[in-house]
């Protein structure tokens, strides 16, 4: 049976209650729920509630998360971006009237996936910048690059120093696997230094059960260049032919071949790692997924 280093405190967030859920006010009227795997933000406006995202994970219990803070309905619902584990609970929550806001890429997506449970946007966007005042309450909705999916983007409420971006890395832990490296590496890099040109307390990324903070951006930053250094050194010293010889691949197996040869990169890369146990969970869980992605960006981007 496989043993997994144990989550340490300062990553394991609130104790989610038999409710199923946790709510944490963050100021300004914007609040913070999630259920321990999954998390994401609403906004509590003169007239109503902006959402954003909705997820099948906390599915009926994101409503009552809601009328625990207000009795006011859910007006606006603010799409990330298409994938179904951060919107697929969204017809819980589409009640006539309701604006659905998303880039149009994302309605482009939801329109080919042909899912009842993403009801497609109302009002979409082509541009990178988009500014809209709900309530009162200014949202910039910023479409910087597919630093995750196309059409992902980041929700900064200026007012509130509140920054939304969903799937873009985990708080106090490494990355998921490669999801969040799912589109373009580079662009993940260039993702974790836009992120930090935005004024913001507090950031809200879509998975487990802590918000963050700029620091925690700058920490993953830190990490996915360790990864980056790791995996350069490690493809320029370990030899495709020398490892296909040592797992004696037969020569007319290419597959094989550069099967052997990545395992092998991925392999030295994580022993080239500075250890990252005391300041991020998961890296026993996701270090290999982490390199082995960014060591094939390395080698072909």
């Amino acid at each position: 049976m496989t043993e997994f280093t144990p989550v340490p405190d300062f990553a394991l967030g609130p104790d989610i209650p038999e409710a199923g859920y946790a709510v944490k006010d963050l100021g300004g009227g914007a609040y913070f729920v999630t259920q321990g795997m999954i998390n994401t933000m609403f906004v509590v406006t003169k007239n109503g509630v902006v959402l954003v995202d909705a997820s099948p994970f906390l599915g009926d219990k994101l409503l009552a998360a809601i009328e625990e803070v207000t009795p006011k309905p859910v007006t606006h619902l603010i799409y990330s971006h298409a994938h179904a584990d951060h919107i697929g609970a969204a017809h819980l929550v589409n009640r006539n009237g309701l604006k659905i806001i998303a880039h149009e890429i994302t309605g482009d997506f939801i329109k080919e996936s042909k899912d009842d449970r993403r009801p497609l946007p109302t009002e979409t966007f082509k541009s990178r910048h988009k500014e809209i005042d709900i309530d009162g309450v200014r949202f910039v909705l910023d479409y910087t690059g597919d630093w995750h999916q196309a059409g992902n983007l980041f929700i900064h409420l200026p007012e509130q120093k509140l920054m939304g971006a969903m799937d873009s890395f985990t708080p106090k832990s490494a990355p998921f696997f490669r999801l969040y490296f799912s589109a373009h590496v580079p662009a993940y890099f260039d993702a974790m230094d836009q992120l930090l040109e935005y004024d913001f307390d507090t950031i809200v990324t879509g998975h487990m059960a802590l918000p963050g903070t700029p620091e925690d951006v700058a920490t993953n930053r830190e990490f996915i260049h360790d990864l980056r250094t790791s995996a350069s050194e490690a493809l320029r010293t370990v030899d495709m032919k020398e490892a296909s010889a040592a797992a004696k691949v037969p020569a007319n197996n290419k597959q094989a071949e550069i099967k052997v040869w990545m395992d092998a990169v991925v392999a030295r890369a994580a022993e080239l790692m500075p250890s990252w146990d005391k300041r991020l969970a998961g890296t026993d869980i996701f270090l290999t997924d982490n390199l082995n992605a960014t060591a094939w960006s390395v080698f072909i981007d």
